[in-house]
């Protein structure tokens, strides 16, 4: 008996039979094959993807052209061009998929009135003519342009069709083209193509039946949706099922997803752990009321009783899963195989994308695809070219937080003799905290899930045991992996000793009164002040930088400030602490102005200082020792995790 039956009954989906109702979302760009080394990562993961299990895997953003279409300078592809590398690297990507019996899709895309302005291409094209807010001019589309994008979509379809794929999925949704047409928000034209919902998706069927006219019955044509905009004035669900209906007999499947590309966080566009699992399921189940077409749905899916749930009460006929197939790329076979406590969950993080270039000014060629939970997907490393163990190597990993946890996991699994010594009671390190956060179910998830898989491999753990140099010639390792955390640094502050620190504040809570002024408005600060908001406390955050959480950044950063914003967490930004008092604190704002903020209890969070690693060191002699983690630099857990499962590939 399957444990999801639902989410493993087969769909039918044109001419093709899914396996399942897993789809994997268009999370990566297709086109960084152009770059030898970075389009090796991609092509793994994407094979990862098929290998486990979804019955379609789908590519990412791949402009219809190189002028008005495209937001982000890729080198230009001709898509009449049936040969030659383009051709090719498109095609291995659908050769790679079919290994697997999963159905290869690809996004097709125009970026609209939001284009970037590339040098020497043409001002953004879009239902009307305005001046941005950055003052670049759009023009509005006539119907020689629309005939040329009709034209461009169904070239590019037809490409692809051409490298193999089953079909394309358009991106008509999050503000881009399709959805600038549908949106009442940007769509003011008088003529035949505004209006009325029906004038508006007047050019969205254009273009479709212009796809379907070249590419045929048999190939896939699905249309990623907003099911709302999420902004006062834009489309609503009721009118996208009407939309649905309307291209019905042309488009084979709808997937719903929400939002708009320039306010991600608050329209759900990517939803962030603040939100609801699952957090677009009601826009999908209101579309499904207006048409017989396949619906799916994407947005805070990160576990099989969540997708289950949500195909069993009829809200969509399949699920698709982007940031948790980075994740864990084999959701679906530990899913149907039972193994479900084995799934690492997407965080809802945004490591691996902090958000569109066009509103958090980045480089996302440099960071998309970093993953928290899981190291291999990391697009900095080809694991191929990593070198094998030589021989079954006896490893001392000291420390048992995430980095040594994720250390210990590789170097076992990789065949080593793997002794873990931690100097406490039990493992987790410093995200123990998460067993008391309100705001960290999944991050608890993961270390519990650290803890279990050390628990599975062969690995000797030995706690409440401290490493000392007359340890390591007991045990006499063939290397030592040194994850020895960090501290709390405790300032000299006036008064210090009236305070409690961040992280006692959950194991402690009955030492909390109900005015909290949090010294210090950094992640730590911050993620800690709204726990202690949102369990009945109100609180003030003090920083003497200009903003808040400064070391985060991109969509993170944004949702949990707005998140503190809910929940009335007060903040003093360019404010100095200058004396803790047991009631107060005395504070110097940037105008020079001495304050007293009345407490019932202070807590700081100034920082941690990395752990000595010096004596150990020494210790070990001329056996290979590595570092890594907080005793390194104060780390993030992306930063532990994937520094643990680098470390362990240099045991060989």
């Amino acid at each position: 008996m399957l444990k999801y039956p639902y989410l493993f009954k087969p769909i039918k989906i044109n001419r093709f039979t899914y396996k399942n109702r897993i789809v994997t979302g268009p999370m990566l760009f297709p086109m960084a094959f152009q770059d030898k080394e970075k389009g090796m990562v991609h092509y793994r993961n994407i094979e990862d993807r098929a290998r486990g299990g979804a019955a379609a895997v789908m590519l990412g953003e791949t402009s219809v052209n190189f002028a008005d279409a495209s937001r982000l300078p890729f080198h230009p592809v001709d898509f009449n061009k049936y040969s030659g590398s383009d051709f090719e690297g498109f095609k291995q990507y659908a050769d790679i998929i079919h290994k697997y019996d999963a159905v290869a899709l690809i996004e097709i895309f125009h970026a609209g009135l939001a284009k970037d302005l590339l040098p020497g291409g043409p001002n953004p094209r879009g239902p009307i003519s305005f001046i941005r807010e950055d003052g670049v001019p759009v023009e509005q589309m006539d119907g020689k342009m629309m005939a040329q994008c009709c034209e461009d979509f169904a070239t590019t379809a037809a490409f692809m069709q051409a490298a193999g794929f089953d079909g394309v999925l358009t991106h008509s949704g999050h503000g881009w083209l399709f959805s600038q047409f549908l949106s009442p928000v940007y769509n003011k034209r008088t003529d035949k193509y505004g209006g009325s919902l029906e004038n508006r998706a007047r050019f969205p069927v254009e273009i479709f039946e212009s796809i379907r006219k070249r590419v045929g019955p048999d190939f896939i044509i699905e249309a990623r949706i907003s099911g709302r905009d999420g902004v006062p004035g834009g489309i609503e669900a009721d009118d996208v099922g009407r939309f649905c209906h309307m291209i019905e007999g042309i488009v084979d499947s709808v997937h719903i997803s929400a939002g708009l590309y320039f306010n991600p966080v608050a329209t759900n566009q990517f939803s962030s752990m603040f939100a609801a699992y699952g957090c677009n399921a009601d826009l999908s189940a209101t579309v499904k009321k207006y048409t017989s077409l396949p619906v799916g749905v994407i947005g805070g899916i990160n576990s099989p009783e969540i997708a289950e749930k949500i195909i069993a009460d009829g809200k969509a006929d399949f699920i698709l899963i982007s940031r948790q197939a980075i994740a864990d790329p084999d959701f679906p076979n530990k899913a149907l195989n039972g193994k479900e406590d084995e799934i690492r969950k997407c965080l809802r993080c945004y490591n691996c994308f902090a958000g569109s270039p066009h509103v958090y000014k980045y480089d996302f060629r440099k960071m998309t695809g970093y993953c928290t939970v899981n190291p291999k997907a990391t697009p900095q490393v080809e694991l191929a070219n990593l070198p094998a163990p030589q021989g079954s190597r006896k490893v001392l990993v000291v420390g048992g937080g995430p980095a040594g946890l994720q250390a210990a996991i590789t170097a076992a699994e990789r065949g080593h003799q793997v002794i873990l010594m931690e100097k406490g009671g039990r493992l987790g390190g410093l995200l123990n905290f998460t067993d008391f956060d309100v705001n960290k179910n999944d991050l608890r998830n993961f270390k519990n899930l650290l803890v279990r898989e050390v628990g599975k491999l062969k690995v000797n753990v030995k706690l409440n045991t401290e490493v000392t140099p007359a340890v390591i010639k007991q045990i006499q390792p063939d290397a030592v992996i040194l994850a020895l955390g960090s501290s709390i640094l405790k300032p000299s502050l006036p008064g210090i000793g009236n305070a409690i620190h961040a992280l006692d504040v959950y194991e402690n809570a009955n030492r909390v009164g109900k005015r909290v002024v949090m010294v210090g408005g950094g992640l730590v600060g911050c993620e800690t002040g709204l726990h202690l908001a949102k369990t009945g406390h109100t609180v003030t955050v003090i920083e003497m930088l200009e903003r808040l959480a400064d070391e985060s950044f991109g969509m993170y950063r944004e949702a949990l400030l707005s998140e503190m914003e809910k929940c009335k967490v007060s903040s003093k930004v360019q404010t100095k602490c200058l004396e803790i008092t047991p009631r107060s604190v005395k504070v110097e704002t940037h105008e020079g102005t001495l304050e007293f903020i009345q407490a019932d209890t202070v807590v700081y969070a100034l920082g941690m200082k990395p752990n000595s690693t010096a004596e150990l060191k020494f210790a070990a002699g001329k056996v290979p020792v590595y570092e890594v983690g907080d005793c390194v630099r104060a780390a993030k857990v992306v930063d532990a995790v994937n520094e643990g499962f680098l470390v362990a590939y240099k045991v060989i």
